[in-house]
C-alpha cells in the first residue's frame, strides 16, 4: 500500500532550500548522519553520491534510510521521512548535480567535474512525520 501523501502545508520544506539530514546504517550497525542536497521528485528523493563515500557504502549495504528537513524559519517545523533506496543511477556529466546546486545555491556545480562517477540515489518514501 503506498503511503499517505505528505501533508500539504509541509511540501515547503521538500521544495524549499533546507539540508535534508540523511541517516544511513553501517555493516556493523552503527548509524551515520550527514546534511545533503535532496530533490522531492515524483513522491521520491533524489540525492546525489560519490561512490567512494561510506554514505554510498552504506546505501548499497542497506538500502533503508531517514531524512529530516527542519524549516530554517521555524525550527519547531520538521518533516521527518522513511523509506528505502530503490534506484541506483550512475552518472558521470553534471547535469543532475547541477539540478541540486540550482536549488540550493542558485548556480550551476562549481565542485566537481564532468567524467566523475556519482549516482543518482532514488528514495521511495514509506512513511513520513511532522509538525
Amino acid at each position: 500500500m503506498p503511503p499517505l501523501p505528505v501533508r500539504e502545508d509541509l511540501l515547503p520544506l521538500l521544495d524549499g532550500g533546507a539540508l535534508g539530514h540523511l541517516a544511513t546504517i553501517s555493516p556493523t550497525g552503527q548509524p551515520q548522519l550527514n546534511p545533503v542536497w535532496f530533490l522531492w521528485e515524483n513522491d521520491h528523493l533524489l540525492i546525489s553520491v560519490k561512490p567512494e563515500t561510506v554514505k554510498y557504502r552504506n546505501l548499497r549495504a542497506n538500502p533503508r534510510v531517514a531524512m529530516s528537513i527542519l524549516d530554517p524559519a521555524d525550527n519547531y517545523r520538521y518533516l521527518e521521512v522513511r523509506g528505502e533506496v530503490v534506484d541506483f543511477t550512475l552518472f558521470t556529466d553534471l547535469t543532475f548535480v547541477n539540478r541540486l546546486a540550482r536549488k540550493y545555491t542558485g548556480a550551476d556545480f562549481r565542485s566537481g567535474v564532468a567524467g566523475e562517477e556519482r549516482y543518482r540515489i532514488t528514495i521511495r518514501v514509506d512513511t513520513w512525520t511532522g509538525q
